[in-house]
C-alpha cells in the first residue's frame, strides 16, 4: 500500500477548521455557563419580587386594619400626617 501525502496548505485547512471546531466548542461551553447564570440570576430576582409583591400585600392590610381602628376610634375623616390635624367627615 502506498503512503498517501497531503500537501502542506491541505494540512493548514484542516488545522484551520479543527481551530474553528475548538473555538466554538469554547464559545458554546461559556454561553451555555452564561445562560444558566442568567436562569438563576432571572429566578432570584423572581423569587424576591414575590417577596416584595407579599410585603406589599401585608402592608396592605396593616393599613387597612389601622384605618378601621382610627375610624372607630375618631370617625371618618381626613389627616394631615405632618400637622398631626384630624378633620371629621361632616
Amino acid at each position: 500500500m502506498e503512503k498517501t501525502v497531503f500537501t502542506q496548505e491541505e494540512i493548514e485547512q484542516i488545522k484551520v477548521l479543527q481551530d474553528k471546531y475548538n473555538t466554538l466548542g469554547v464559545q458554546l461551553v461559556q454561553l451555555k455557563l452564561a445562560s444558566k447564570a442568567g436562569k438563576e440570576y432571572l429566578q432570584s430576582l423572581q423569587e424576591q419580587e414575590q417577596l416584595v409583591e407579599q410585603q406589599i400585600f401585608e402592608t396592605n392590610s396593616e393599613e387597612k386594619e389601622l384605618a378601621s381602628k382610627l375610624d372607630a376610634k375618631y370617625g371618618e375623616g381626613s389627616l394631615n400626617v405632618e400637622s398631626g390635624e384630624f378633620t371629621p367627615n361632616s
